[in-house]
C-alpha cells in the first residue's frame, strides 16, 4: 500500500494545472477506495484538496489550487511516514519473534524422539552440536531462508572504510542477522566490542545479534540486552541471547 501511495505523491508533485489536479484527485479517491483506506483519512484528504475557484481569474484559481496541492502533499507524506513506521515495527517484531523462538526449533529437532518408522534416529540427531559461530550460522540460515527466501549468507558490503561481511542478510528488508557463539577464550569485554564494531560498520535498517552464550559469560542478560536494544544512528538493533541449561 505504501509503494502505491509513493507513486501518487510523485504524480501529485508534477501536477501544474487545475485540470491535471482534478484528474489526479479523481484517481486518488479511486485508489483509496480500492485499497480500503479508513474513512477519516479519506475525509481529511477531501478537506485538504479543496481550493477556492475564482470565476473571474483563472490564474487566481490556479494559485489557490497550488496551495491546496502543497497542503495535500504534506498530508499524504504524513500518511506514508505512519505506514512506514507501522510496517517497520511489524517487520522487526516478526524477525525478533522468530529468533526468540529458535530455541524451540533446536529443542524439537534434537530432543524430540523421531517416530520408530523414521530413518532418523535420536543418536544421529544428538551428533549435531553447536560448537562455534559457523554451526550456529548454518542452523539459523536454514530457518530464516524458509521464512525469507531472499536471505543470503556471508554478504559483503562496502562500509566506507573497507569491506564488511554479514552472516545473514535479508535483502528485501535491509536486515542483518549476526550469529555469535561464546568460547572459553571469549570475555564480556571482547564480545561487547565486537557488537559495537558491527553496529558501526554494517549498513542496514535492522541489525539482529543472536548470541548462543554456551559459556555463560553474560551474567546479566536483561542489562546486556537493554544496553543494545535501541536505535544507533538510525539503525534498529536487537540482541537475542540463548544460554543452554546444563543439567
Amino acid at each position: 500500500m505504501d509503494n502505491m501511495l509513493k507513486e501518487y505523491i510523485e504524480k501529485l508533485k508534477l501536477v501544474d494545472t487545475v485540470e491535471e489536479y482534478e484528474e489526479f484527485i479523481s484517481k486518488l479517491h479511486q485508489m483509496m477506495k480500492q485499497e480500503s483506506y479508513k474513512n477519516d483519512i479519506v475525509q481529511n484528504i477531501r478537506n485538504k484538496q479543496k481550493y477556492m475557484v475564482n470565476k473571474f481569474s483563472k490564474e487566481s484559481t490556479r494559485e489557490n489550487m497550488l496551495k491546496a496541492k502543497e497542503n495535500l502533499l504534506i498530508y499524504l507524506d504524513s500518511i506514508l511516514c505512519e505506514e512506514y513506521e507501522k510496517s517497520s515495527q511489524f517487520i522487526q517484531k516478526g524477525i525478533e519473534r522468530y529468533l526468540r523462538n529458535f530455541y524451540f526449533f533446536l529443542e524439537a529437532f534434537r530432543e524430540v524422539k523421531p517416530d520408530k518408522r523414521a530413518s532418523l534416529t535420536s543418536e544421529n540427531l544428538k551428533k549435531i552440536q553447536i560448537e562455534n559461530e559457523y554451526d550456529l550460522q548454518h542452523l539459523l540460515y536454514a530457518v530464516i531462508k524458509s521464512l525469507y527466501p531472499d536471505a543470503r549468507r556471508e554478504v559483503s558490503d562496502d562500509s566506507g572504510v573497507g569491506t564488511v561481511r554479514s552472516d545473514i542478510k535479508i535483502l528485501s528488508l535491509n536486515t542483518i542477522i549476526e550469529a555469535k557463539c561464546t568460547r572459553t577464550s571469549t570475555n564480556l569485554k571482547k564480545l561487547t566490542e565486537e557488537i559495537e564494531a558491527d553496529i558501526v560498520h554494517y549498513k542496514a535498517d535492522y541489525i539482529f545479534f543472536y548470541i548462543y552464550d554456551k559459556e555463560k559469560i553474560i551474567k546479566d542478560r536483561h542489562a546486556f540486552e537493554s544496553n543494545f536494544n535501541r536505535s544507533f544512528d538510525g539503525k534498529e538493533v536487537r540482541i537475542i541471547i540463548l544460554q543452554p541449561v546444563n543439567m
